[in-house]
């Protein structure tokens, strides 16, 4: 295969300083030497235009107001479209000026752009898609099943161009493998082994102030996937039978929790609940290490919910912490087939009589399973071998030389 060189133009709709699994990937090949350059659709208009992150030159591009997609759905797609345009038009540049590239393009929002600039390069580029969830169960759930057949069908067409494929886990792969069976890497967004403090929960506790509590962590934001509505029906059980020795723990923006925290208050349940808004990376840890049990309930809205494989299931498993997830899902199999949680039955409401039942030996050991399961097999150092073959594969020569 030709040598590219070894340029990178990362491409993604979202904010980079704030994607930890996009930033996990670009200082990994970083560390190999690869020039990244990073085009970052900054949606809340919060960061510099030009920034450096990681190593990496970072682009930031806005359009207009804050692009947050339930402010305004149709306003997002215009942008969405911008986007395409923008991506297109920077390759272009890059590729002038580099002479050949590889393109790593996360989700759907940036893979026509690319996809363009493959089919006018295609001797000087190759092209990555990686995909962090279903795009159908993503456009089905905000703009219905016939905008998302359309889009479903853009995606797989434009899978013949593609040269290699990233996935967040088995489920999209298993779909995108119906219209390519190029190269491709599974790459679950989990922690390296050396990132874990060596801290006790006892130790974590004291230092939190959660000494007394068994803590269910919640930590990102309190998005429409989760079911919240059962964390409340929880706690009205917790409150009516003197519970008051639970304590849910929330870490993440709190503009995405005021509607919860309405609830909260019109119902008298402040005691049950703390609220600690944006933390450090150290400081998400350490409230992980103080934790009892970590709440990962999606509600079943759509294909996403069913797949996701969120960052918080793998961060629990490497932090010894059980989680609590809702049957019927993929994150479901995973907790089942290593033993490292409490899977709670589709039709409950409340996860009151887990908890409640719920030994402490039996959480130490639920602990321990997800950790060696983190050890085993959902830890970044395994991510990264994965996705570094497959950059070998398709003639980076930073990656060609050194294997």
């Amino acid at each position: 295969m030709q040598d590219l060189g070894s340029t990178v133009l990362m491409l993604l709709a979202n904010t980079y300083a704030t994607d930890i699994r996009v930033r996990r990937e670009a200082r990994t090949l970083v560390s190999e030497g690869l020039d990244v350059k990073v085009l970052s659709w900054d949606r809340q208009g919060q960061r510099a235009p030009r920034e450096a992150l990681d190593k990496c030159d970072v682009l930031n591009v806005r359009f207009g107001k804050t692009t947050i997609l339930p402010t305004s759905r149709l306003y997002f797609l215009m942008a969405a479209l911008l986007f395409q345009v923008a991506i297109f038009v920077w390759i272009l540049r890059r590729v002038g000026e580099s002479g050949s590239v590889i393109v790593h393009a996360h989700d759907f929002n940036t893979l026509v752009g690319s996809v363009a600039a493959r089919y006018l390069f295609r001797r000087q580029t190759r092209l990555i898609y990686d995909s962090h969830e279903s795009t159908p169960g993503a456009y089905a759930e905000w703009y219905g099943w016939f905008v998302s057949a359309i889009v479903t069908r853009i995606e797989l067409v434009a899978m013949r161009l593609v040269d290699g494929i990233v996935t967040a886990n088995s489920a999209i792969l298993a779909y995108l493998r119906g219209a390519s069976q190029v190269p491709a890497a599974i790459i679950y967004n989990c922690l390296a082994r050396d990132e874990i403090p060596n801290v006790s929960r006892s130790e974590a506790k004291r230092k939190l102030g959660l000494e007394n509590y068994f803590v269910i962590y919640f930590p990102g934001k309190a998005r429409q996937d989760y079911d919240l509505d059962m964390i409340i029906q929880t706690a009205r059980f917790l409150r009516e039978n003197n519970g008051l020795s639970f304590k849910f723990v929330f870490t993440g923006p709190q503009e995405t929790m005021l509607p919860l925290v309405k609830t909260i208050e019109a119902e008298h349940l402040e005691r049950l609940f703390d609220f600690r808004g944006w933390v450090t990376e150290q400081e998400l840890l350490l409230h992980y290490l103080a934790s009892d049990l970590c709440f990962a309930v999606t509600r079943n809205i759509g294909l996403n919910t069913r797949i996701l494989t969120p960052i918080r299931l793998f961060e629990s498993m490497a932090c010894r912490v059980p989680v609590v997830v809702r049957d019927g899902t993929l994150a479901a199999d995973i907790v089942r087939q290593w033993g490292c949680g409490l899977v709670i039955d589709g039709r409950r409401t409340a996860f009151s009589e887990e908890l409640m039942h719920l030994s402490e030996s039996q959480k130490e050991s639920l602990g321990e399973a997800g950790h060696r399961a983190f050890l085993l097999e959902y830890n970044w150092d395994r991510m990264q071998a994965r996705l570094l073959e497959l950059y070998a594969i398709l003639g980076t020569s930073e990656l060609a030389r050194k294997n």
